[in-house]
């Protein structure tokens, strides 16, 4: 059974053709920052991007880069930030725990692909 997270109302505006990381801190319904260190129960997890018809644009492992302050980050590839995927799309990030299940997902997020020239 997942829990539902606070997604911190965030946007994440980038350009076609960016590699930026992207950084979000999770916390709890009540805005508390999540303690991840617990690496059974959140050993690996998800950056999720998708359209309105379920097409995943992105579906990229997480690194959690501070456990203990709730902060995790996705590098974007060449492929995530694709001309052709250009658009205003929702997000999620799923946290997964050693066995591959789902333990924990964010609300969801918004995701704004520009195009570039």
């Amino acid at each position: 059974m997942s829990s539902y997270m606070v997604g911190n109302a965030v946007e994440f505006r980038v350009k076609a053709g960016a590699r930026s990381v992207l950084t979000m801190t999770i916390k709890d319904d009540d805005g508390t920052v999540k303690n991840l260190n617990d690496d059974t129960t959140y050993a690996t997890g998800k950056w999720k991007v998708w359209k309105p018809d379920g097409t995943l644009i992105i579906n990229g492992d997480i690194t959690y880069d501070n456990r203990p302050n709730g902060i995790v980050s996705y590098q974007l590839t060449d492929s995530d930030t694709a001309i052709a995927n250009a658009g205003v799309w929702e997000s999620e990030i799923e946290l997964k725990n050693s066995s591959g299940q789902m333990t924990e997902q964010t609300k969801s997020f918004k995701f704004v692909l520009e195009e570039s020239y």
